[in-house]
C-alpha cells in the first residue's frame, strides 16, 4: 500500500518551511535570516507575473540610467499572501547578488528565464562603472512611525551599517568623513564596560550626549575639538540635536552622504514594503510618502541611480488615498491567484515523476466521487480541474474554491493573517495526511484547526463554541465527527452574503466538504452524519431551517440560544400537561373557523334576505341568539358532548 509521503519530491515529514510561508522585507543578515533567504531563494518560482513584473523593473531602470532619465517607482500589488513581499524581496536580494554564509551567491541558486538573467548582468556591468550596487529595504511604520522622511533615512542608514537614528548617524558619517570612524571604536573598545556580549559602540553611540568615553575618544582622536570631554560633550549637543524631523534637502544630503562612494552614487535600489498598510486612511501620510519619493526621485544628485519599489495591497488607482502616489509609481505589478498556486505547486506539492501516474489512476478512479462535490454552487467542479488534480493533490478543487472565499470573511483585523500563511496551511495539510493511503485528500474542515485561536482572539467566534468544538473533538470517534460538523457548519456561516454561492450546511454538502477518503469509507460517513446532526440538534448546538436548499444547519447564536430554551421548555410544559394542549388545541381550531365563516354571506328566499353564521360550538344555543342567523353546530376533536 503506498502512502501519501511516498509521492512527493520533498517529505512532508522531514522538510520544513524555512520562513512559515511568510517573507520578511528588511535587512537581516544574521546567520538564521541568512538560511531561511537561501531556502527562499532556492523554492523561488520566477514564472507569471513574478516573471513578468520582474523584467519590467528591471528593464525600465536599466533603460533611464543609460539615457540618465527620471526613474519611475514600482507599485508590486495583490491581495494578502499573493506573494509581494516575496517578489520584493527576492529583486531586492538577486540585484545586489547577496553572497550566503557557504560563499555562494544568490543568483547562482535561482531559476530565472535567460533574459531577465542577462538584465542581472547588465545591472552588475553597470555598477562596476559607477559607484557599484547597493540595495535597502525594510517598513516605514518600523522607523519613525509619523515622520516619512525620517522613517526613509532610517532604512537607508541601516542598510550601510550606520545607526537608524538620524544625530546618531549624522555623527556617524562625521566621523567617517574625518577619517577618525575605526579609531574612535577600537577606544571605545577597549575603554568601554558593558555586559558579556553586549555592543559597546551602540551602547556609548545611544549615550552620545552624556557618555564620558565618547567624549574621551574623541580628545584621544582629534585633540582640537576641545580643552576636555565636559566641552567636547557640549558640541555634541548643540551639533547632533534630537529632531523630529528633517527637510528635504537635508534628507537628500544624507541620502547621498550615506551612499555616494568616492562621490558616486550606486545602483540603488528601495524596498518599502507594505506602504499601503503604513498609510491607511491617513491623507497626511499619503502626501509626505509621495513627497518623499518625489523629491529622491527629481534630485539631481542621485542621477537617475534610485529606484523605489513599494508594496501594497491595493492598485494605486484603488483607494482614494493611493491615488496621489499614482505619479511616483508608474510601474505596476499585479500579482493573481495563479501566481500563489504555481509557488505552492512547486514549493509543497511538487511529486515525484514516478508517482504521477500512481496519483491520476487514483484520480481517474474517483472522479465520479470528486465531481459530485457541491454540485450546483458556484465552486463545483470545473471542466479545467482535471489538468490541476495531480498537481494539488490531496487538496482538491472544490475545497480550494472553498478555502479561498472562507478565508478572506474571516479576516477581521484587516491584515490577511489567514491568506498570507497559505504555504504554511498547505505544508500541515499534506503532513496531516503523509501516512494515510493513496486516496487519503485534506477535508474542508482542517483549515478550522490552523487558525481557529486566531479566530478566537480576533472575535470572530465566540469562546464557548470554540470550546465546544475543543471538548468534541478531545472525544470519541463520533464525538470528534460532531466537532467536526460544528467546525464546518461555522465556517460555511462566516461565508460572504453578497455573492449568491449556492454553499449551504445541509447534510449533503457537509459529507462532501468533510470527506477524507475518495473510496474508502465514504458511503458510512454519509449514512451517519444524518444522525450526529439530529443529535446536535436535541443537544441544542445546532438549529434546523428549512431553506431554498432544503434542511440546512445553523450555529447556535446567543438569541437562537434563548429562543430554543424557551421552545424547549413549552413543549416539555404541553407534554407534561395534556389537558392544556388539549384546550390549546381546541381554541386555536375554533378560531381558524370563526376566521374562515366571517367571510361566508348567505341569501335565503325569494327575497334573497341576508343570513349571517354564528358559529356553535357549545351544546346549547346562547339565550340571546339572533333568530336570523345560521347556527351550525362544530363539534372540535376532544370536545365533551
Amino acid at each position: 500500500m503506498m502512502l501519501n509521503r511516498e509521492i512527493y519530491k520533498l517529505d512532508p515529514l522531514e522538510s520544513k518551511l524555512a520562513n512559515n510561508g511568510v517573507a520578511e522585507v528588511n535587512d537581516d543578515f544574521s546567520r538564521g535570516a541568512l538560511e531561511t533567504l537561501e531556502y527562499e531563494l532556492r523554492t523561488f518560482v520566477c514564472s507569471g507575473a513574478y516573471a513578468k513584473g520582474m523584467d519590467s523593473i528591471l528593464s525600465t531602470f536599466i533603460r533611464n540610467v543609460k539615457s540618465s532619465g527620471e526613474q519611475p517607482g514600482v507599485w508590486i500589488s495583490g491581495f494578502f499572501g499573493s506573494g509581494k513581499s516575496h517578489l520584493a524581496k527576492m529583486l531586492r536580494t538577486l540585484w545586489v547578488n547577496q553572497t550566503l554564509p557557504d560563499g555562494t551567491d544568490a543568483r547562482s541558486l535561482v531559476e530565472l528565464p535567460d533574459e531577465i538573467r542577462n538584465y542581472f548582468d547588465e545591472l552588475t556591468n553597470l555598477g562596476h562603472q559607477v559607484g557599484g550596487i547597493h540595495a535597502a529595504s525594510g517598513t516605514l511604520g518600523a522607523g519613525a512611525e509619523n515622520k516619512v522622511r525620517l522613517a526613509l533615512l532610517s532604512i537607508i542608514f541601516k542598510s550601510v551599517g550606520l545607526s537608524e537614528k538620524y544625530h546618531l548617524a549624522r555623527f556617524e558619517l562625521w566621523l567617517k568623513s574625518e577619517g577618525v570612524l575605526e579609531q574612535v571604536k577600537d577606544y571605545i573598545q577597549q575603554h568601554a564596560k558593558g555586559r558579556e556580549g553586549e555592543d559597546l559602540w551602540q551602547k556609548e553611540l545611544r549615550n552620545l550626549h552624556v557618555s564620558p568615553v565618547m567624549a574621551n575618544a574623541l580628545l584621544e582622536t582629534i585633540p582640537s575639538l576641545g580643552s576636555d570631554h565636559r566641552e567636547v560633550r557640549d558640541m555634541l549637543r548643540a551639533q547632533y540635536k534630537i529632531v523630529d524631523d528633517v527637510s528635504n534637502a537635508e534628507m537628500e544630503e544624507a541620502v547621498v552622504e550615506a551612499l555616494a562612494v568616492d562621490g558616486e552614487m550606486p545602483l540603488t535600489l528601495v524596498v518599502l514594503d507594505e506602504v499601503q498598510q503604513y498609510i491607511a486612511d491617513d491623507a497626511d501620510k499619503a502626501y509626505q510618502v509621495q513627497e518623499a519619493i518625489q523629491t529622491c526621485c527629481k534630485a539631481g544628485s542621485f542621477k537617475s541611480r534610485l529606484l523605489f519599489v513599494a508594496t501594497g495591497q491595493s492598485a494605486l488607482s484603488g483607494l482614494q488615498n493611493l491615488q496621489r502616489l499614482m505619479g511616483r509609481f508608474q510601474v505596476n505589478v499585479q500579482l493573481e491567484d495563479t501566481d500563489v498556486d504555481a509557488v505552492i505547486r512547486k514549493v509543497i506539492l511538487q511529486k515525484k515523476e514516478s508517482k504521477r501516474p500512481d496519483i491520476e489512476a487514483t484520480m481517474q478512479e474517483n472522479l465520479g466521487e470528486i465531481t459530485r462535490h457541491l454540485r450546483g454552487t458556484l465552486i463545483e467542479p470545473q471542466t479545467d480541474d482535471e489538468q490541476w488534480m495531480v498537481a494539488d493533490y490531496p487538496l482538491l478543487p472544490v475545497r480550494r474554491r472553498f478555502w479561498e472565499r472562507v478565508l478572506p470573511a474571516l479576516d477581521k483585523t484587516g491584515t490577511g493573517s489567514q491568506l498570507r500563511n497559505q504555504l504554511r496551511v498547505v505544508h500541515e495539510a499534506i503532513k496531516s495526511t503523509a501516512l494515510n493511503p493513496l486516496g487519503s485528500v485534506v477535508p474542508a474542515d482542517f483549515i478550522y484547526d490552523q487558525i481557529s485561536t486566531n479566530l478566537l482572539q480576533t472575535g470572530v467566534i465566540g469562546k464557548e463554541i470554540y470550546e465546544q468544538i475543543a471538548r468534541l473533538k478531545g472525544g470519541n470517534d463520533d464525538e470528534i465527527l460532531k466537532g467536526r460538523l460544528l467546525s464546518l457548519v461555522l465556517l460555511i456561516s462566516k461565508l460572504p452574503t453578497d455573492v449568491p454561492h449556492g454553499i449551504a450546511a445541509t447534510e449533503a454538502f457537509l459529507a462532501d466538504l468533510l470527506l477524507d477518503h475518495l473510496s474508502e469509507g465514504k458511503h458510512e460517513l454519509r449514512a451517519k452524519i444524518p444522525s450526529l446532526l439530529e443529535q446536535l440538534v436535541e443537544k441544542g448546538d445546532l438549529l434546523p431551517m428549512n431553506t431554498s436548499a432544503g434542511v440546512e444547519y445553523r450555529l447556535q447564536t446567543v438569541e437562537s440560544q434563548k429562543w430554543h430554551d424557551t421552545f424547549r421548555q413549552q413543549q416539555t410544559d404541553l407534554r407534561g400537561n395534556p389537558h392544556q394542549l388539549e384546550t390549546f388545541r381546541s381554541k386555536e381550531i375554533q378560531n381558524h373557523i370563526r376566521k374562515q365563516l366571517a367571510q361566508a354571506r348567505i341569501t335565503q328566499g325569494v327575497t334573497a334576505e341576508s343570513r349571517t353564521i354564528a358559529l356553535c360550538i357549545d351544546n346549547d344555543l346562547p339565550s340571546d341568539a339572533d333568530k336570523k342567523a345560521l347556527r351550525p353546530f362544530i363539534r372540535v376533536w376532544g370536545q365533551r358532548v
